[in-house]
Parts: structure tokens; C-alpha cells; sequence
């Protein structure tokens, strides 16, 4: 069963959501051009992805990569991560989500020892960017669409062909970890927890008057500091985060209600109408309203 895409998460960015079920540890989802961007965030599971159509931008720390159709990635446990849609033409993008019991069992077992501990363990190790010319990552992405179409279909018997499908991707990652030579720095690493924070602070009061001093107090740094942690991971200004998150937020409340755009706005900290049409329309290419309407008519 394909789950819908929605990201809520708790005051760190960790996501709230619940991918499968207590029994069955694992969902699917498909990103589109509706559900695109997911905004930074983290959770314990394990994540694979795959670009079905067009090019979709994935962000795992402080690394970007593109992917076109094909291509794909892995992203480890506790690790911020956003998704966006590269290029013009409408992206698809496929991602399973599962925590690491599912293939690992218990935490005696050797199957958590030798195959999962030495993922989730290695702090150092954000993901991977997986493209069709290299062998062992075809191997990956061939068994990511496989585990995600037995997910959203539910064959009979799909729990144990899943769990074959995942523990077999599972498996090629843990080699290719042991082989990985090139590790983020203790920085970088430092870095990554820093941005959980902030982001954070940001999710928890964006209606808010926010101040930079204030998102870079919420990690203990320095404005100065806080500015590079910005740039360096996200490429941006915290500022501007700060709009492009309310953005988001507006966004999605005008698909998913029936606030008037005033109301919006002023939930998601734009005082000013002008402004916060003015923001829209530079993102969205239109008008609130506009963009309400056109997603009400597609949904139809």
C-alpha cells in the first residue's frame, strides 16, 4: 500500500509518522510534483529511493545529489535529509522507509549484529548516492524498486518477500560500508547534530518573530556560526529557510483546508498580505488562491 507523503515531526525534526506498523516495520511512499518539496528531517529508520521520472534533488547533510530518472539513494538512521524537484518536467520519485528490526530481528541475532549494527552505528555514514553505472548500486536499485513495488501492491505472502527484498538490500550496503574509505569529518558530524537543533527551533516557532540570534542560540553557537552551518548544509541563509519553510507551510494549508488566505498567511508568520503574496507567487508561480484552486481541480 502506497502511504501518503506527509513529514510531521517533534521539536528535534525527528518525524513523527509511522512508517508501517508495530508488526510490520515498513511503508512506501511516491513523491510528485504535489507532495514535492519534503523538508529537512530525520527519523530511525532506514530509507531507500528511487527516481522514477524526471530529476529530483535529495539532500542527505551536507551533501546534494541529483537524481534523474534511474538513479537513486540511501539514506542511514538519524540523518537530516529534504527532498526537491529538479528540472522542469514533473519528478516521480519512490522511497521505502523501514526501521532496521524488520530485516535485523532481535538485537542478539547475527543478523543485526553482523548486517545492521555496523550501519546504524557508523555516525559517519549518511547515505549513499546510487547511479545504474556502477554495479553493485544497479544491484541496490534494482532491489529498492523490487522492495517498493511488493510494498505498495501487497501480493500474498508480501511481508516475507519484502523482508527477503530489504534484507538483501540491506546486505550490499554493509559490504559496500565496510569498503568505504572516504569518512565526514568529526565537523561535519557536529555539524549535522547543530542543524537538528536549529531546524528544530525553527519548525517550533516560525509563526514567530524569529530572530537568527535566536535559531543560533537554540544550538549553543554563534550567529556567525550559525550562518555557516546555514550555507554549508543547506545552501541558504537561516532567513531565508525561515520564508522558504513558511512557504511550505502555507502550501500545504491551502491543498489540505479551508482557511481563508488571510488566515494562512498570518499561521505561517507572514504579517503582511502583500508580502506573503508577493513570496507565493515568486515560489509557486502564482497567486494563494490560485494555487488552491488548481490543486482542488487536479484532485478531481
Amino acid at each position: 500500500m502506497i502511504a501518503p507523503c506527509t513529514c510531521p515531526t517533534d521539536p528535534h525534526r525527528r518525524e513523527l509518522k509511522t512508517h508501517g506498523s508495530l508488526a510490520f516495520p515498513a511503508a512506501c511512499y511516491e513523491n510528485t510534483a504535489q507532495t514535492l518539496p519534503v523538508p529537512w528531517h530525520w527519523h530511525d529508520e532506514l530509507e531507500l529511493s528511487i527516481t522514477e521520472r524526471g530529476s529530483v534533488a535529495v539532500h542527505i547533510g551536507a551533501e546534494t545529489f541529483r537524481m534523474e530518472q534511474g538513479e537513486g539513494c540511501f539514506i542511514n538512521a538519524g540523518v537530516l535529509h529534504a527532498f526537491e524537484q529538479a528540472g522542469t518536467l514533473d519528478a516521480t520519485e519512490h522511497a521505502v522507509v523501514f526501521h532496521p528490526r524488520l530485516v535485523g530481528g532481535s538485537m542478539d541475532s547475527v543478523f543485526w549484529q553482523k548486517y545492521v549494527l555496523p550501519l546504524t552505528s557508523d555516525r559517519s555514514l549518511t547515505g549513499f548516492f546510487l547511479r545504474e553505472t556502477v554495479s553493485w548500486q544497479k544491484e541496490l536499485l534494482s532491489g529498492i524498486r523490487q522492495a517498493w513495488e511488493i510494498c505498495a501492491y501487497e501480493q500474498p505472502d508480501y511481508e516475507i518477500a519484502a523482508r527477503d527484498a530489504l534484507s538483501r538490500c540491506t546486505a550490499i550496503l554493509c559490504r559496500r560500508q565496510a569498503a568505504q574509505t572516504v569518512r565526514p569529518s568529526e565537523k561535519a558530524i557536529r555539524q549535522n547534530e547543530r542543524m537538528k537543533a536549529m531546524l528544530s527551533y525553527i519548525e517550533q516557532h516560525f509563526w514567530e518573530t524569529v530572530t537568527v540570534r535566536q535559531i543560533a542560540g537554540s544550538a549553543c553557537i554563534s550567529e556567525s556560526e550559525c550562518m555557516r552551518c546555514f550555507r554549508r548544509t543547506i545552501g541558504m541563509a537561516p532567513v531565508a529557510y525561515l520564508n522558504s519553510y513558511r512557504l511550505q507551510c502555507a502550501a500545504d494549508l491551502l491543498r489540505n483546508t479551508q482557511l481563508a488566505v488571510g488566515a494562512v498567511a498570518c499561521r505561517c508568520g507572514f504579517q503582511e498580505m502583500s508580502y506573503f503574496a508577493r513570496a507565493f507567487r515568486r515560489v509557486y508561480g502564482c497567486t494563494p488562491s490560485a494555487y488552491r484552486n488548481a490543486r482542488a481541480a487536479a484532485d478531481l
